[in-house]
């Protein structure tokens, strides 16, 4: 852990990977400890999980900072995560002075072994207790979400040229070459997703998934998937000209912003699958930039 990875923590919002807390967790509130840990690792993102102590949310994302007090050894949650989760976690705490206020950095090092539960009872948790992040809360898991521990990784998203391109106005979308290879043994159909574009710190603009750029069946989508199947096309994402104005473009259709994609979709048995890309551009033309011309 670096300052400048702190730094572009604590400029984002709480989320399935970052969290924040006013204090360290002492001893009295070592369940929280490991439901925290536990849900976090359970969440369904790619790389290291954080909580942040000394930090604050306050509404619009504005953060008050504390020192924290009476550091505790590393040793200490190291060993408590060892002795109670399973299976195995690496987790290492750091210490770091921000604007002269001294922070803590719980790090998860990206969770590589979904499910993660409560190895033994402790406190008031049952032996077997099993949570999982949805956004900024912790909640139980579910069926849906076991039968995504066990399959995840063998359904993969590419997103492959990372050039979204809104240029046909007259579908209302914009497109984006993706791979999406099934490598279990099931069959699985796609019923939903979105794109989000992100900026380096915040979400910039959402766009749902209609279909194949040369076949947009609508909000009916469906897209059936074989086992042992890849399916790579040019897919169709909404677009529209408000969108234009969100990503700061110009009135050529260029934005000088760096992003980065994250797509999401979500099966007929509810399992959730994310497939990500930095270095993203975004180009749109005609109709699309008519907002951005009246503002210019």
């Amino acid at each position: 852990m670096d300052i400048n990875l702190l730094r572009e923590l604590i400029n984002q919002s709480e989320s399935e990977f970052l969290d924040f807390k006013k204090g360290l967790y002492v001893k009295t509130n070592y369940e929280d400890l490991l439901k925290d840990v536990i849900a976090m690792a359970n969440a369904k993102v790619n790389g290291s999980r954080y909580i942040i102590f000394g930090v604050k949310e306050k509404a619009g994302q504005e953060k008050e900072l504390f020192d924290v007090k009476e550091p505790i050894d590393a040793a200490t949650y190291q060993e408590l995560i060892f002795e109670n989760i399973e299976p195995h976690l690496t987790c290492h705490l750091n210490y770091l002075t921000y604007n002269n206020r001294l922070l803590a950095v719980l790090e998860i090092v990206e969770p590589k072994a979904q499910p993660y539960l409560l190895k033994k009872k402790y406190g008031n948790s049952h032996k077997g207790l099993c949570y999982i992040r949805r956004g900024s809360k912790n909640d139980f898991a579910l069926r849906a979400d076991f039968d995504y521990f066990y399959k995840q990784g063998q359904f993969e998203i590419h997103i492959l040229d990372r050039f979204l391109s809104a240029t046909d106005t007259k579908s209302g979308c914009a497109t984006l070459e993706c791979s999406f290879r099934n490598c279990t043994d099931f069959p699985i159909t796609i019923y939903k997703g979105y794109l989000e574009v992100w900026d380096s710190q915040k979400m910039r603009s959402q766009h749902r998934l209609f279909g194949y750029s040369r076949h947009i069946p609508g909000a009916d989508f469906r897209l059936p998937i074989s086992p042992k199947e890849e399916v790579t096309n040019y897919f169709a994402f909404g677009f529209e000209s408000s969108d234009c104005l969100r990503l700061e473009m110009d009135e050529f259709g260029h934005s000088n912003l760096n992003f980065n994609f994250k797509l999401y979709l979500i099966d007929t048995i509810g399992n959730e699958y994310l497939g990500t890309a930095e270095n993203g551009i975004v180009f749109a033309k005609g109709d699309f930039l008519w907002k951005v011309k009246m503002k210019s």
